[in-house]
């Protein structure tokens, strides 16, 4: 058998013509080269400009496919052989009974010669594709059409470089085998973009929402002390090599969710309890819950069907009673509760760069919230209000930073064809929006509801933690059920916050099932690899 196969392969090499072709590529990753009588050339692949982390770490160009360059011989052929699937070899084959070099992409390194190199060529994106929603994608001429690619595609396309194999011909434009292979533009070009996130922190949020077997839905990261979003997750994720097949998908995998308004359900009410106690509303205000409340002829429930008793505005927000907030929502005034959302960020687009924004959700005015029943429904998150899970951090990075607000930004900076920091973009500073007493009293809120309360899943023996839990009505409903979209919001360590997250997930039920557990192992794990660092 071993003496039919190299018959086989003798023959192959006696069929080799000297005709070249022109240059294209094959589904299965074979190349084939042409060029001129001297010399034939090989384009592999564009390389563009970077997109770099906030520790100016590449989050792409950063793995690598290999390639194997090969001349057509006996020996080469079957150094390929086994390298590759069963029907690129038959291409490389059949292209090499042709006289032809090829490069195909291999899963290992082969045996080198000087007939066949192994080249390892940057990949666009990862193979895990991190950050696909933020960094976004090409189209098939390599242009930027969603994301960083596409809100700075001027910038990453103005040093690209093409990766190319050159093989050495006679002056009959036969390939010269025993000549050697040469390789040319496969230095990653250095201009691009500084984003704020943190690849580490990124790929921690992802794995741990992967984990959880959270298939719709998000998570954000924000530093409390500067606004910067440290990872910003939607789910499913996409294929960023093949958007076509996500087209149809009806999960949309396409849509950055972290950047879409939901419902929120009960993580606003920090929000109205920082209005109430604004307008001078003792954290002791009390308020008998029965389990259900009747207001314009309408019955809101609480999640305890039988009532809390009687709570004051620490317990309220610790057990998440509906009945207390509509009744302090309803003693605070609808002016003083919307005026508050505003200042929070609420109906408001962040821009973060041209193209990549993040919806503004919506708030309803004040005017629209005329009767009893119209602020039942706002004061625990429900009716028209909306906001995205980037809003949602943005009011825990407040909480934690004393009442200050930063608007939450993705972009730190350029650079040029050196990788230096040529142009470092400047934000807007922090502005007062709550009292620091009332963001106090707001921080030992969040802290009794994991100490005792509805977010207790998410205490931790590893970090402090602090937060809010969500069960946020949709309207929509599938086989007869109602479907709730589920949130765990907060922040860490409590007794001096660094990150503030939001967690999102559709059709997920109860936030403190569903979504406080994943709160607490992001926060073990940033925790961890925080102190890995230092």
């Amino acid at each position: 058998m071993k003496k039919r196969a190299a018959v086989l392969l003798l023959m192959i090499i006696l069929m080799f013509s000297a005709v070249g072709v022109r240059l294209y590529d094959l589904s299965t990753d074979v190349m084939q080269a042409s060029g001129a009588a001297s010399s034939k050339t090989l384009d592999v692949a564009t390389l563009r400009g970077t997109v770099y982390d906030c520790k100016m770490r590449p989050l792409t160009n950063s793995e690598y496919d290999i390639y194997a360059a090969a001349k057509p011989s006996v020996e080469t052929l079957a150094a390929l052989k086994g390298k590759v699937m069963p029907d690129v070899f038959e291409t490389v084959m059949r292209k090499m009974s042709k006289g032809n070099p090829v490069a195909v992409k291999v899963e290992t390194d082969v045996a080198e010669s000087e007939n066949l190199i192994s080249v390892r060529i940057p990949r666009r994106y990862s193979a895990a594709f991190t950050a696909c929603h933020i960094i976004g994608s090409l189209d098939s001429a390599g242009q930027g059409i969603s994301g960083i690619e596409k809100a700075y595609n001027d910038l990453l396309s103005r040093n690209n470089s093409t990766v190319s194999f050159h093989f050495y011909a006679n002056a009959l434009g036969r390939v010269m085998l025993g000549e050697g292979i040469s390789v040319s533009g496969n230095e990653v070009p250095k201009n691009g973009v500084v984003l704020t996130i943190d690849r580490d922190i990124q790929q921690i949020t992802e794995a741990v929402l992967d984990a959880a077997d959270i298939e719709c839905g998000a998570a954000v990261v924000i530093d409390t002390e500067s606004g910067a979003i440290r990872a910003c997750v939607s789910r499913p994720l996409y294929n960023q090599n093949n958007i076509a097949v996500s087209l149809d998908d009806p999960r949309s995998p396409l849509i950055n969710r972290a950047f879409l308004p939901f419902s929120v359900g009960s993580v606003f009410k920090p929000v109205v309890a920082a209005a109430a106690l604004e307008s001078g509303i003792s954290k002791e205000f009390t308020h008998n819950c029965k389990g259900s409340a009747e207001y314009n002829g309408v019955t809101f429930h609480c999640h305890k069907k039988e009532g809390h008793g009687v709570l004051n505005m620490e317990e309220a927000v610790a057990y998440s009673c509906n009945t207390y907030f509509i009744a302090l929502a309803i003693e605070t005034g609808a002016e003083k509760i919307i005026g508050t959302a505003e200042k929070f960020g609420f109906g408001k687009k962040i821009s973060f760069s041209d193209g990549v924004d993040s919806a503004g959700g919506n708030l309803p005015s004040a005017d629209e919230l005329d009767s009893k029943a119209a602020i039942a429904n706002i004061s625990f998150g429900q009716g028209s209000l909306l906001a995205t899970p980037v809003q949602i951090c943005s009011i825990m990075a407040t909480i934690a930073g004393d009442g200050e607000y930063v608007e939450p930004y993705l972009i730190e900076g350029e650079t040029d064809k050196n990788g230096k920091m040529t142009r470092i973009y400047r934000y807007g500073k922090k502005r007062r929006i709550i009292n620091s007493p009332t963001a106090e009293k707001l921080q030992g809120f969040l802290e009794k509801v994991v100490e005792y309360g509805s977010g207790s899943r998410a205490k931790s023996k590893a970090v402090t933690v602090a937060g809010k839990t969500a069960t946020a009505q949709t309207g929509k409903t599938a086989d007869g059920e109602e479907i709730y979209n589920a949130w765990f919001a907060g922040y860490f360590p409590a007794d001096n916050p660094k990150y503030a997250v939001a967690i999102l997930k559709e059709d997920g039920g109860e936030g403190a099932l569903s979504c406080a557990p994943v709160f607490k192992t992001i926060a073990e794990k940033i925790t961890a690899l925080s102190e890995l660092c230092e």
